[in-house]
């Protein structure tokens, strides 16, 4: 009886000693992983993130990384959940991480979020904007925006990046600019554009190559420090603003326009699994067989570490106090 007694003893002590299970194994092996991507399934974010998902799972050794459409009030209904989601690295999100920050700073309604608490993951690709003015149209640069004798006519398809970006660039540049909402995508403020009915728009190369092609569109400003190749006669942002502010402005653009396609997590993210996250989307990006891809689907990759794009959202969020009075003047204009 009474070995059997120290026999029962020592197995309690030894429960009591064991260290708890754990809710889920170390790192990301075997884990299933959801990437809430803030927009409908047609768009391009959407189809990055789906030709990303399966090489992101390779490198975690996840049991699968599984895309969640989000859409809604300008990706920060998808934007909101993830500041709510669990800080355990097994939720992240994938967008252009401009259009909610510009929206925090605009003190948009729908804002449930502090942008700089998020942790920013990884930039999959940069696209550089360019100014667009219809090919018929008597606007050859921004001299003649400037000179056209009454404001400049943009297409707004919502209170996105480029949105916002128009309106930093209007108060840079020194012209008036009226915003008609209503248009649904690109393809329908082109339309608008090739009909005389608005003036202009901003949007990457990418975005706009068949309109280029098919001459319905002529690019007049390129927001970068230096021209593109693809396009030698279009001046820069850096060559066309004057005055000391107007090229801080035009920095913090550029800096803006950076912070892309770019996956981040919810505030205080597990540190292990950040430093893991952040170092496989660079092993991913950096995949022969997706680099192969991507060039197939026409989906250029540049990629920027996570540190980097923190930095980046920190250098737009310090500006803060130049930026608020044009964005929140621009989303009252709308309402």
């Amino acid at each position: 009886m009474k070995r059997l007694a120290y026999a029962l003893l020592a197995v309690c002590a030894g429960a009591l000693a064991a260290p708890a299970s754990p809710t889920r194994a170390a790192g990301y092996e075997g884990q299933v992983v959801t990437i809430i991507v803030p927009h409908g399934p047609s768009g391009p974010m959407n189809q990055y993130a789906r030709m990303i998902a399966p090489y992101l799972a390779k490198h975690l050794k996840a049991k699968d990384v599984r895309i969640e459409n989000q859409p809604g009030a300008g990706t920060l209904k998808g934007t909101n959940l993830l500041w709510n989601a669990r800080p355990d690295g097994l939720t992240i999100a994938f967008t252009s991480i401009a259009t909610p920050i510009l929206a925090q700073l605009a003190e948009s309604a729908g804002v449930r979020f502090d942008a700089a608490k998020f942790v920013y993951l990884g930039r999959v690709s940069y696209e550089p904007r360019q100014l667009y003015a219809g090919s018929t149209s008597k606007i050859h640069s921004v001299a003649d925006i400037v000179q056209l004798g009454r404001p400049f006519v943009y297409p707004a398809q919502g209170t996105d990046e480029d949105f916002y970006t128009m309106s930093m660039l209007s108060d840079a540049l020194d012209f008036q600019m009226k915003i008609v909402t209503g248009y649904e995508g690109i393809a329908d403020a082109t339309l608008a554009i090739i009909r005389g009915e608005a003036d202009g728009y901003m949007a990457s190369p990418p975005a706009v190559r068949g309109s280029l092609q098919s001459g319905d569109l002529r690019p007049i400003l390129t927001i970068l420090d230096q021209r593109l190749p693809d396009f030698p006669q279009v001046p820069t942002i850096f060559e066309t603003v004057k005055d000391a502010e107007a090229v801080e402005m035009a920095k913090t653009i550029m800096t803006i326009q950076s912070l892309h396609r770019t996956f981040f997590g919810p505030p205080e993210m597990d540190p292990k699994m950040v430093e893991e996250m952040r170092k496989v989307i660079g092993e991913t990006l950096a995949d022969p067989e997706l680099i192969a891809q991507a060039a197939k689907m026409g989906f250029p990759l540049s990629f920027a570490d996570g540190a980097t794009m923190q930095e980046r959202v920190a250098a737009v969020i310090a500006a803060s106090q130049t930026l608020k009075p044009v964005l929140k003047a621009a989303l009252a204009s709308i309402k």
